[in-house]
């Protein structure tokens, strides 16, 4: 009796945690009624991303997002070597801020790279965003 609760509520749990491993993460979504405790424990869990705070003079940092350029080879490795990653290939993202890389973003792949000594959570956001739009892009040319 009580292996068969246990082994129902394990497969509960399991589906859960396959839910939210499949759901795209939202930092700031708010939890829906009826939601399960595990999942707000998970989400509660999670580190949310650092906000990028107001350069000298009270306005906010110049973010440009593009595609990596040759140029950018040094900085994407370098990014990649911080976040223990390998160097990406094909088309890769790169987030300036005031002119220097800190976030890349490989569409093919789904991790990012980025500069552990900078906030990055906001040009990260950016970078996904954009790589969404480029994938809905191409898959619209193939269709």
């Amino acid at each position: 009796m009580l292996s068969e609760y246990a082994h129902e509520q394990t497969q509960s749990i399991n589906r859960e945690l396959r839910e939210i491993a499949h759901s795209r993460p939202r930092y700031e979504r708010p939890v829906p009624e009826g939601r399960s405790r595990i999942g707000a424990l998970l989400r509660g869990l999670a580190f949310t991303p650092a906000k990028a705070t107001p350069g000298p003079g009270g306005r906010p940092a110049g973010v440009v997002i593009r595609p990596a350029t040759g140029a950018d080879a040094s900085a994407v490795e370098r990014l990649a070597e911080a976040s223990e990653r390998r160097t990406p290939s094909g088309l890769v993202l790169v987030a300036e801020v005031d002119d220097h890389v800190v976030a890349a973003l490989p569409v093919e792949e789904r991790y990012v790279l980025t500069d552990l000594w900078r906030p990055t959570g906001d040009v990260v956001q950016l970078l996904e965003l954009r790589s969404e739009q480029l994938r809905a892009a191409h898959l619209e040319k193939v269709a």
